[in-house]
């Protein structure tokens, strides 16, 4: 048994095209978006050679989702069964796949081509057999669009299921170093328990999307949040060069979090998400080198109202600046 680290976009599609390759049997896949062409094909091609495969999407427009057109048409022309996600839950996040009931792996990532190619994320293969069975049985409760209930002390973190609670005590087990690298700091519990952190002695590298990268709607609340952790004088960074989209925890240099799983309420409370907690020393140690990598290729985010509003509109963004923090002074003008 075993658990490995896929480094994205470093690592590129290559290790998925081997595992889907490798599916004798069966294949369960969950992903968000889906238009990686060469992903498409390594699915079709193990269902056109008599792999049962399944595949879960959401229904088309769901948060903001595209309706996936491609990857639905060769899937379903190469023999394979599709799903739309349960509508109890708010939208499927998760990114997964389950290959044989003998392996699985846990993203951050979609399978989108310009994601791939563009973002930081994460994957975590792992052969642990109840980590396996477990995610195959969550994948057969929302296909069949039952209640699915995760088993006994959880290393699997799933949303709206149990999150909250093991994200903060994850959070909260924290004596030395944190790194967070989070797509969305927008849970007041989350950005608590940071600060709680920060206040008993952790050292924070906290890392964010550029300004430029959220969705208008959400600049305001993650704003918020980010600020309230720059005013305890937790520096707070965005990548250079690629665009954060994986969410990391990694603690004291022992323990990691990596998944779907990010600070707002709905990924703790409506979607249904999923991460895996390792403490492997394989994966820490790739993950460390990692983290170590974005921080020295990184650079402060500018919280002041005037740096927020100089970044939008750089980024062709002056309707959402003038929007959401208000009109320019005639001091700005």
């Amino acid at each position: 048994m075993s658990r490995t680290l896929f480094l994205l976009p470093d690592a590129t599609t290559a290790p998925f095209v081997v595992l889907l390759a490798s599916a004798k049997a069966t294949l369960r896949l969950k992903v968000m978006e889906f238009d990686a062409p060469e992903l498409i094909e390594a699915v079709a091609a193990a269902a056109r050679r008599g792999v049962k495969v399944r595949a879960i999407f959401n229904a088309a427009g769901r948060g903001g989702v595209s309706e996936n057109t491609a990857a639905r048409s060769a899937l379903q022309a190469a023999g394979a069964e599709l799903a739309e996600a349960p509508h109890k839950l708010s939208v499927v996040h998760e990114k997964s796949m389950v290959i044989d009931d003998s392996a699985a792996v846990v993203m951050s990532c979609d399978w989108s081509a310009a994601g791939l190619a563009q973002a930081r994320d994460y994957a975590v293969h792992t052969t642990h057999r109840h980590e396996v069975e477990e995610v195959a049985a969550c994948f057969d409760a929302d296909w069949a669009h039952q209640r699915f209930k995760p088993h006994g002390k959880p290393r699997l973190v799933w949303g709206p299921l149990n999150a909250r609670q093991c994200t903060a005590d994850f959070i909260d087990a924290a004596r030395h170093t944190l790194v967070v690298q989070n797509a969305r700091y927008q849970d007041p519990v989350m950005i608590e328990r940071l600060v709680r952190a920060q206040r008993r002695g952790v050292a924070l590298q906290l890392m964010a999307h550029a300004v430029h990268r959220m969705e208008a709607k959400e600049i305001t609340t993650d704003v918020g949040g980010l600020r309230m952790l720059d005013d305890l004088g937790v520096q707070v960074r965005r990548l250079k060069q690629l665009r954060l989209h994986g969410n990391l925890l990694l603690a004291d240099g022992a323990r990691a979090l990596v998944g779907s799983v990010n600070f707002s309420p709905a990924s703790l409370d409506r979607r249904r998400e999923l991460a895996i907690e390792t403490d492997d020393a394989a994966v820490i140690k790739a993950l460390q080198l990692a983290a170590l990598h974005d921080w020295s290729h990184s650079r402060p985010i500018d919280l002041s109202e005037e740096g927020l509003r100089e970044e939008l509109e750089r980024h062709g963004r002056a309707d959402d600046a003038e929007h959401l923090l208000g009109p320019a002074s005639e001091d700005d003008a």
